[in-house]
């Protein structure tokens, strides 16, 4: 049972040798494809003009979210969403150092958060897409990130990373038909669909000439 709740509304504020391949396309554009459905809770498999597209669920949705929360700081636009009851979130030491350093940043991307006694922090707050995290781990996972080896070029980068991450669609969540759909039409409007944000595949293609030489008839 989940220890805090949300409210029901949120605000703005400003702010290989087979037919198996990683799909490099020449373009960015993604073609309209047809949902079929999903396999083993984690990739949705849909039709495409020319083949069969695998999409692992949790890579799109990543890169799906970390264009909007893009989008919404070029706009000073952030969606937040309040929490009823405040949480608090205890920090090591090395934690709390880097989240004094960077809580304005945080501000920007929608956490209202401010210290709460010997490395405690009280959380009102998060952006909209992590609404449905736990925020204590969502800010502890942050306050890690910002001191480890990530190649990001800046802390933005890394916090955008993290909370597309934390807000994505997981592996083994089983998905209605609509709601593969939904993934599916976002994914075909996102500037750079092929990856998340981290660079990991997010679409396996097989080749409907390929496909057919499998079978004997190419």
């Amino acid at each position: 049972m989940m220890r805090y709740s949300v409210n029901t509304k949120y605000s703005s504020v400003p702010c290989v040798g087979n037919i198996w391949s990683a799909y490099q396309p020449d373009s960015n554009a993604l073609p309209v494809l047809r949902v079929v459905g999903q396999l083993a809770n984690s990739y949705v498999l849909a039709e495409g003009p020319d083949g069969l597209y695998l999409i692992d669920q949790h890579a799109a949705h990543e890169r799906i979210l970390y264009e909007r929360i893009q989008s919404q700081l070029a706009e000073r636009k952030v969606e937040v969403q309040g929490l009823l009851e405040p949480v608090t979130v205890s920090l090591s030491p090395r934690q709390e150092e880097l989240l004094k350093n960077n809580v304005e940043t945080l501000k920007r991307f929608g956490f209202d958060i401010e210290p709460f006694g010997s490395r405690c922090w009280l959380v009102r707050s998060v952006p909209e897409v992590v609404r449905r995290a736990d925020p204590t781990a969502v800010v502890s996972e942050l306050a890690d990130g910002l001191g480890d080896g990530d190649t990001a070029p800046s802390w933005e980068e890394r916090i955008a990373r993290s909370l597309a991450c934390h807000g994505a669609i997981k592996a083994g969540d089983t998905l209605s038909h609509e709601e593969m759909r939904q993934l599916v039409r976002e994914l075909e409007m996102a500037r750079r669909p092929y990856t998340c944000p981290h660079g990991r595949p997010a679409i396996v293609h097989i080749d409907s000439r390929q496909l057919a030489k499998q079978f004997g008839r190419g």
